[in-house]
């Protein structure tokens, strides 16, 4: 039995491209955006975290519904605790 192949083949490389997380927090406050995506949490331990895409797609949603949206998206990396 004969298989047919694309005749290329395919490359796998160990490096992976992980996208930029982010986190929303009320400026000027340690107060972030609860992971549920509703409500606050203090600090980082139960904060939403999410690619940049989701974080606009919560922001439109809360805009959309003509909820208040009083968090800022900050890169994860600099509110680690």
């Amino acid at each position: 039995m004969t298989m047919l192949t694309s005749g290329l083949p395919r490359i796998k490389t160990e490096y992976h491209s992980l996208k930029p997380k982010v986190r929303f927090r009320i400026a000027g406050t340690r107060q972030y955006l609860h992971l549920s995506g509703a409500g606050v949490t203090d600090g980082t331990r139960y904060a939403w975290s999410g690619t940049k895409a989701q974080a606009r797609a919560l922001r439109d949603r809360a805009a959309m519904e003509g909820r208040d949206w009083p968090f800022k998206a900050v890169k994860r990396i600099e509110v680690e605790e």
